[in-house]
């Protein structure tokens, strides 16, 4: 089995996985990738159990989730005609920053469970954009329904489940995102299970894009668009949330006022290379545990807040053409780097480029 995840990777199939394994170029390719699952997250993903004998199918594709995605149990669903195979497909790839997952197959439900996650696991928001057939969500006490064009949030830290019926296949995307990226729109967590329904106001204007951003002709990771649709994509759905969340949620979470108050008084000093935390828990009159606290009960800290405010500015400023005559050393120091180096490492490592590709970039 983990030769032919291997081999996954590598971009070959397998006539019978897990009984007569891969051919030997496709190992020999896999063996010298030294693919580990968190590199397999760097590279466009293929698979289908069409490729695999149907006893060994479920199985397959149940490693192959819990490896490249995360953790799920996941059980095939039988339809009115009685059990049939289970068959299942799944594309994934990079998007600025977001991983875009699009899967289809027979009936199926994938629960994620207490026994699944880590105490220590942060998790990323899993957007659940519905295509064909139909779905049921929940998480945190709420239920969902999801038809043809409906979406609705879900978080990866805590236990859900979801199950896809349909006549014959389901399609679904889902789009993996890291928390901060939603949380520094608008604080997500607490905004799950809610349908965002399609033929609403906020429906009609994302999912179209969010259907077409991850098509196999939108724009890719790393290219200087890719970011940027990337954030319009993440701002429509804040949006969305946002709208649907007014109407099932009464007065807003309690520390919501102190936050919003800390964090404007971050974002006023952010181009600041000493703002820390206490700084700014002193201006709002708090204890640093208690900002802290304050922080976590969203599912985010501190520091990784201030981080995604700062990136998100810096390549806002680097894709400027008004802007063009700033060194990229100048961009950095302007929101709070003080080393080009360091302000280097964490861009490549949070949009895929360097700041002097993205700038390079056509756009």
């Amino acid at each position: 089995m983990r030769t032919a995840l291997r081999c996954l990777a590598a971009g070959s199939r397998c006539a019978d996985y897990g009984r007569a394994g891969c051919g030997s170029a496709a190992r020999n390719e896999a063996q010298a990738l030294a693919v580990s699952p968190a590199e397999v997250m760097l590279v466009d993903l293929a698979f289908t159990t069409r490729d695999v004998a149907p006893p060994d199918r479920l199985a397959a594709w149940q490693e192959l989730v819990s490896r490249v995605f995360i953790p799920l149990t996941v059980t095939p669903l039988g339809t009115s005609g009685g059990p049939a195979p289970f068959e299942a497909a799944v594309t994934a790839r990079d998007l600025g920053g977001v991983r875009v997952w699009r899967v289809s197959g027979s009936p199926m439900s994938a629960e994620r469970g207490s026994r699944h996650i880590r105490t220590a696991a942060v998790g990323d928001y899993l957007l659940a954009v519905h295509i064909t057939g139909a779905a049921h969500a929940s998480q945190d006490g709420r239920e969902v329904d999801l038809g043809p064009g409906d979406f609705t949030l879900l978080d990866s830290a805590r236990p859900y489940s979801i199950a896809f019926r349909a006549q014959d296949r389901f399609t679904h995307l889902i789009y993996q995102i890291p928390r901060a990226s939603l949380d520094a729109r608008r604080q997500a967590g607490w905004a799950t299970a809610l349908r965002v329904p399609f033929a609403s106001a906020p429906g009609r204007l994302a999912f179209p894009y969010l259907r077409t951003l991850a098509a196999r002709g939108g724009p890719r990771a790393g290219e200087a668009p890719g970011a940027a649709f990337t954030d319009i994509a993440l701002d429509l759905v804040a949006g969305a949330l946002r709208a649907v969340a007014g109407h099932h949620n009464g007065p807003p979470p309690p520390g919501a006022a102190r936050i919003g108050e800390l964090k404007t008084f971050a974002l006023a000093n952010l181009g600041d290379p000493s703002l820390s935390p206490r700084r700014v828990a002193r201006a709002s009159y708090i204890s640093v545990r208690q900002l802290h606290r304050l922080f976590a009960r969203k599912g985010l800290s501190f520091a990784a807040w201030v981080r995604e405010q700062r990136l998100r500015r810096c390549r806002d400023d680097l894709a400027d053409p008004r802007l063009h005559h700033l060194a990229i050393s100048r961009i950095a120091e302007r929101w709070g780097y003080r080393s080009q180096a360091h302000f280097t490492r964490a861009f490549s490592a949070r949009f895929g480029v360097t700041p002097r590709e993205f700038r390079r970039a056509p756009g």
